[in-house]
């Protein structure tokens, strides 16, 4: 009996008319065997869906011919040698969290894809492209930059280099016997330096710090440097504007902002602010840390650095920020993440600003609503609370609990060790704890974080158009999300902008319905073959 296959619309770029595998055309002469491909994916200290799903998906991608080997990368060396190290090797299989600033299609478009970008771990580069996502970038105009990101979109679509998988559904378990008040930040993840749950949170006991089991993660307490553990480190070093959980970019340490040119953004910092040793907050803090910034390029903030020229003050309170080339995504990514240093620690500082070991010299100091206090490396992290802050939470303090592994995590949480646990377990071991504990509540969060399949477009077969969109034919979207998700995901929808962003995702992208059948069919036509052991062979020369 004949297995039933569901067709939809398939993409123009999809052979029509083209017999199904089982009635394939007569044996044609083969060229070299297509080799082993490597899928990197997280570590299973990222939790085991990362890994399920790369063999989930694996399993439907043998179906053409092809055999893999699995590649489990630890999440900070992923980052480092994968992400923005250029070190893909074949394939990976990974995620992109639901940070904040991610609400602007900016991300997913120029710098996940551009040439050059130095996120673009898939090594694509398409002048067209990245011409059209540098365009929408300069469009002031809601209404047109809408517009150039669908138009963007239907290239990436077309030419398929990368694609997303699923959309996550983070979630977060907290120990409700201790604390209230512990809000979702939906449809943006936990992320650390959030308003919700961490600042909006309250103590139920006499226990007032606020412990939260997870990894280590961070590297340095300069925020010059880091790149892994940025939310944590905003905590302690305020930022001008925060997202959120609407998607919106509020006032922060700015009370103010305003266009008043193109490449001309005028900002008015909040009145009464301090560092934590007690020192003003002045716009002078402010110019200094963007113009230094702007000297250094430190590697880590270049992909949010690129566009600005530098800062000039205007009075106590105001400054402007110059920007090489108008930016509408400016408000949303840069804003929230740029920082302000107290210059007075910083201004006469003779050695490398960026490999500065601040907490060896005592300035770790910013003027967050926390203040840094103790880090025993591998052990934990302290901040406690910065009370003359303007949203001071109401506790003494967070820690952050480096345990290293999830079941750590999940003992900490058993034990009462940890409050609360977000994104380093899997959703459904949170969801389980909470259902057979008591003492444990869980929220579901769904989100616009992405696990994207990423292909070495600078190396065959994944240099040959038809062969990756072949593969996205074949990639199971459900299954991922179903097994290795365990349903605590959904299918992402096409594009690279995930459609949870709304007003940006372009809805007119045909839907790519799984079908082996229709993928093994595109690559004969593309000239692919099959040995006898049913192993996928590159076109003849």
């Amino acid at each position: 009996m004949k297995n039933a296959f569901r067709r939809l619309a398939l993409p123009a770029w999809l052979p029509v008319g083209i017999a199904a595998f089982g009635n394939v055309a007569a044996a044609q002469e083969l060229g070299e065997r297509v080799p082993d491909l490597q899928i990197a994916y997280y570590a299973a200290d990222m939790g085991p869906m990362y890994e399920q799903s790369a063999r989930v998906l694996s399993e439907e991608w043998s179906k053409l011919g092809l055999t893999f080997r699995m590649q489990p990368v630890q999440f900070s060396t992923f980052i480092s040698n994968i992400m923005v190290g250029g070190g893909l090797e074949d394939m990976a299989v990974f995620t992109v969290g639901a940070d904040p600033d991610r609400v602007d299609p900016t991300y997913w478009l120029h710098d996940l894809g551009a040439c050059g970008a130095r996120r673009n771990g898939a090594k694509w580069c398409d002048e067209a492209y990245t011409a059209k996502v540098r365009e929408q970038r300069e469009m002031v105009d809601q209404t047109q930059r809408i517009a150039a990101v669908k138009q963007a979109q239907q290239h990436f679509y077309d030419t398929m280099p990368w694609w997303p998988a699923t959309n996550t559904v983070y979630g977060m378990v907290w120990n409700s016997d201790k604390w209230e008040n512990v809000t979702s930040p939906a449809p943006v993840a936990a992320h650390e330096g959030l308003i919700d749950p961490w600042l909006s949170a309250k103590p139920k006991t006499d226990d007032r710090w606020f412990d939260w089991a997870h990894y280590e993660d961070v590297t340095t307490y300069n925020p010059l440097a880091e790149e892994g553990a940025v939310g944590w480190l905003r905590f302690v070093y305020d930022t001008f504007a925060k997202n959120n959980s609407k998607g919106e970019t509020i006032p922060w340490a700015a009370a103010s902002w305003e266009f008043t040119e193109p490449t001309n953004v005028k900002i008015t910092l909040r009145q009464g602010m301090t560092f934590h040793d007690g020192e003003a907050v002045t716009a002078d803090d402010a110019v200094f840390t963007i113009n230094k910034v702007v000297e250094l390029q430190p590697p880590a903030m270049s992909s949010r650095i690129a566009n600005l020229a530098g800062a000039e003050k205007v009075d106590d309170l105001t400054f402007n920020i110059k920007l090489k080339t108008p930016d509408a995504s400016f408000v949303t990514t840069v804003l929230p993440y740029a920082f302000i240093l107290p210059e007075h620690l910083w201004a006469n500082y003779e050695g490398d600003m960026v490999a500065r070991d601040v907490v060896a010299d005592g300035v770790a100091i910013g003027s967050g609503p926390f203040r840094f206090k103790t880090w025993r490396i591998n052990e934990i992290h302290e901040l406690e609370t910065f009370k003359e802050h303007f949203q001071a939470p109401g506790y003494d303090g967070v820690r952050r609990l480096a345990l290293g592994q999830a079941d750590a995590i999940r003992s900490a949480m058993l034990s009462g060790t940890g409050d609360i646990a977000t994104m380093v377990l899997p959703v459904a071991a949170m969801s389980d704890l909470a259902t057979q504990n008591n003492h444990l509540d869980f929220l579901e969060i769904p989100s616009h974080g992405s696990m994207l399949v990423w292909l070495n477009n600078q190396k065959a077969p994944f240099t040959d158009p038809a062969f990756r969109k072949a593969m996205r034919v074949a990639t199971s979207k459900e299954r991922a999300a179903v097994e290795g998700w365990l349903g605590f995901a959904v299918p992402a929808g096409e594009g690279p902008v995930p459609k949870q962003l709304g007003m940006w995702y372009n809805a007119d992208l045909p839907e790519i319905t799984f079908d082996i059948e229709a993928a093994r069919a595109a690559l004969e036509q593309a000239g692919y073959g099959w040995d006898a052991q049913g192993r996928l062979h590159y076109p003849k020369k």
